[in-house]
């Protein structure tokens, strides 16, 4: 029997998704395990706090070096660093009071762990739009790309409040079978609107541009919250346009393979992971993704 094009797509889909949930929840886990036994997890200590549901919110943070000399810096502008060593306690509350700050590393495991992602997205972005491969070779891309997201979704959600995260989760999960509804529906035609996609395009390119500014100037905390909630509202339209482009696909029966599906699973995958990360960053009060290095500047 043969099965639709849209029944493939979302076989792929849920199964890449499923991982990226697992490795988040077990990674989740094994920070609060590493709280409760005061342990670490990739190298990094966890506070307990309460929030304002009276639900238990990790805080991930670095501990200072214990021994001397401790490294300490002191930054005199957005270019410049000042670094000494303190070789005794005398010498870190002097330095502290000039301004200096104990020096840490965050955890290599997490940013070791981003490049490799970066590395598998892009590789799995490359096999399925544009290589003709074997579609095992993509599905393993895909899945490595999978297995290497779940922690560092779960590091996201720590470095704000998890339980947020998890309320993110059931919106996407919602707005997606809406837009899935909506758009295999075919009730409006959205993937044959050569306006609307450019649109989308724009404003895609858009929201890149101001990410990328992000990193090399300060924003107001409400301009950016504003542009999550952009780019919220543009990857739940891109979601509309996808599952509607899937409609007019399956009527081709030169496209009911699972070549075709491998790449509107990815297509999709990208819009939901995207349309996650906009809304934990809407969420939250101080969430950066490249924000991994927590500073304890206590003595």
């Amino acid at each position: 029997m043969e099965t639709s094009l849209l029944f493939k797509t979302l076989i792929i889909l849920s199964a890449q998704l499923g991982i990226v949930l697992v490795m988040c929840f077990y990674t989740l886990k094994q920070a609060r395990l590493a709280y409760e036994n005061n342990t670490t997890l990739f190298g990094t200590s966890f506070r307990g706090s309460v929030n304002m549901k009276n639900k238990l919110n990790l805080i991930p943070y670095i501990q200072i070096k214990e021994t001397f000399p401790k490294p300490m810096y002191k930054t005199v502008d957005k270019d410049t660093n000042l670094h000494e060593q303190a070789n005794n306690q005398d010498e870190v509350i002097k330095l502290l009071k000039d301004g200096y700050l104990h020096q840490v590393e965050g955890s290599w495991f997490i940013v070791g762990l981003m490049w490799f992602w970066f590395f598998t997205l892009f590789a799995t972005a490359t096999f399925t739009s544009f290589l003709e491969t074997n579609l095992w070779v993509g599905i393993t891309l895909f899945t490595l790309c999978s297995l290497s997201f779940g922690p560092i979704l779960a590091w996201i959600m720590l470095e704000m409040d998890e339980n947020d995260g998890f309320t993110a989760m059931k919106i996407v999960l919602v707005v997606t079978i809406l837009t899935g509804f909506i758009g295999y529906g075919d009730y409006i035609s959205f993937a044959d609107s050569s306006l609307f996609a450019i649109l989308l395009f724009v404003s895609l390119i858009a929201l890149l541009l101001f990410n990328f500014a992000r990193f090399f100037i300060e924003i107001s905390r409400a301009t950016t919250r504003a542009a999550a909630i952009f780019g919220s509202f543009l990857f739940s339209l891109y979601l509309l346009y996808d599952f509607n482009y899937i409609k007019k696909q399956s009527g081709l029966s030169s496209s009911n393979d699972w070549e075709t599906a491998l790449e509107m699973a990815f297509i999709l995958y990208l819009d939901i992971i995207n349309l996650l990360l906009e809304i934990l960053d809407a969420m939250s009060n101080w969430f950066k993704i490249n924000n991994y290095n927590n500073v304890s500047n206590s003595l």
